[in-house]
C-alpha cells in the first residue's frame, strides 16, 4: 500500500518509517529547519486569475486557480483548484513558522502528501505512565490543506503519523475521542477565514499548553483499565466476545441460489473471528509480553495479537499500522471503556 508521499518530502526524528523512503534524522529539528535542509525549500501556493476568450479577447472571470509552484518533487506546477477571491491558501512556510513560533517544541514527524496538496507536522507531548514502566506517547498534530476541500485541522492522538494512512489513523482516533475540551479534534479552520494563520497559532500554543491536562485526562482513562480487574476466564471470554462477535446466518432468507455461499462466507467470518479470539486469550492467559491480568492487560493483548501475531499478507510493519487491524483494536477499546465505567 502506497504511503502517498509527495516525492521524498518526509521526516521522522529518530524512529524509523515503515516505508523507508528517508532516513530519520539523530538530532531533533525545527519545522522550517526540515522544509529547507531535508525538504529543499518546498514549494509556493499562488493564487492566479482565471479568463475566458470572449469576442476573441481574453477576459477575467474573477476567479482564481490555486495553483502549487515547482517542488523538488515535480518540476511542473500544477492546479489544486478553483476559489474565488475569498479564499486565502496559507503557505507551507508560514505554517511551519507558526509552528515554530507557537509550539516551541522540535518536529516529531512532517510531510506532504499526494502532489503536495496537503502537509502535516506532528509533534510529542508529554508522555505518562499508566502502570510502572508502561509508557503512552500523544501527539500534536496540524494539518493543512491547500485547495478548498481540506482546510486546516488540529488534533491530538496516540497515533505518530508518518503517512496518509497513519494521519488517517490518528484523525480516526480523534474522532472517536473527542471530548469538546481539548481533546482528540481540537480545531479546524478554512482558507476563506482571513485570520487562518493567526487562529491555528494560537491553538496550537493551546493544546501545547494544555498538553498536561491532556495527558491526565488519557492515564485517567488508561490507568482506570490497569485498575479493572479481569475477575475469572468467563470475563476474559465474554469481553472478546463483545469485541469480537460472531454473526448471525441468515442464509436462509436469501434466494435458494445465493444461500450456500452466504453460508460459506458466514462461516468463514466467524471462523476468523473464533482465531482472533482464541489468539488474543492464549496471549492474555500467559503467552503475551508482560500482559496483566486486568483491562489494561486485555488491550495489551489485543494490540500484541494484531501488531505481531496475526498473518498478514502484506509485510506486518505496513498493515499493522492502518485498515482492519486498527478497526479491530478499537473495537477493544469501546468495550473495555463501556465495561470499566
Amino acid at each position: 500500500m502506497s504511503a502517498n508521499i509527495h516525492g521524498e518530502m518526509v521526516y521522522s526524528f529518530e524512529k524509523p518509517m515503515w516505508h523507508n523512503i528517508t532516513q530519520p534524522s539523530l538530532v531533533p529539528m525545527k519545522a522550517e529547519e526540515i522544509l529547507d535542509a531535508r525538504f529543499k525549500g518546498g514549494f509556493a501556493i499562488h493564487l492566479r486569475p482565471v479568463t475566458v476568450e470572449l469576442n476573441s479577447q481574453p477576459v477575467e472571470t474573477g476567479d482564481f486557480a490555486i495553483v502549487r509552484g515547482v517542488s523538488p518533487a515535480d518540476p511542473q506546477e500544477l492546479v489544486f483548484g478553483y476559489c474565488s477571491d475569498r479564499f486565502h491558501p496559507l503557505q507551507p512556510r508560514e505554517i511551519a513558522q507558526s509552528f515554530d513560533a507557537n509550539v516551541k517544541e522540535p518536529a516529531e514527524t512532517m510531510a506532504f502528501l499526494g502532489k503536495g496538496e496537503c502537509m502535516f507536522i506532528s509533534w510529542q507531548l508529554p508522555k505518562f505512565e499508566v502502570t510502572v514502566g508502561d509508557e503512552v506517547e500523544m501527539f500534536g498534530i496540524v494539518k493543512s490543506g491547500f485547495d478548498t476541500l481540506k482546510g486546516t485541522q488540529l488534533i491530538t492522538s496516540i497515533y505518530r503519523p508518518i503517512c496518509a494512512n497513519t494521519l488517517a489513523m490518528a484523525e480516526g482516533w480523534a474522532k472517536r475521542n473527542s471530548d469538546g475540551a481539548g481533546r482528540g479534534n481540537v480545531w479546524k479552520g478554512k482558507g476563506v477565514n482571513k485570520n487562518l494563520l493567526r487562529d491555528v497559532g494560537y491553538w496550537m500554543a493551546h493544546v501545547q499548553a494544555n498538553a498536561k491536562r491532556e495527558g491526565e485526562i488519557l492515564q485517567n482513562f488508561f490507568g482506570k483499565l490497569a485498575k479493572t480487574p479481569v475477575r475469572n476466564d468467563y470475563e476474559a471470554k465474554a469481553i472478546l466476545n463483545d469485541a469480537f462477535p460472531n454473526i448471525e446466518n441468515v442464509s436462509q432468507y436469501y434466494p435458494k441460489e445465493l444461500r450456500e455461499r452466504k453460508e460459506e462466507t458466514t462461516l468463514d467470518f466467524n471462523n476468523g473471528q473464533e482465531a482472533i479470539r482464541v489468539g488474543i486469550y492464549d496471549l492474555f492467559a500467559g503467552n503475551g509480553t508482560a500482559i496483566t491480568p486486568d483491562f489494561w492487560g486485555m488491550l495489551n493483548a489485543t494490540s500484541e495479537y494484531f501488531c505481531h501475531v496475526q498473518p498478514s499478507k502484506r509485510p506486518i510493519a505496513e498493515s499493522v499500522m492502518f485498515g482492519g487491524r486498527q478497526k479491530h483494536t478499537m473495537q477493544m477499546v469501546n468495550v473495555l471503556s463501556e465495561r470499566a465505567k
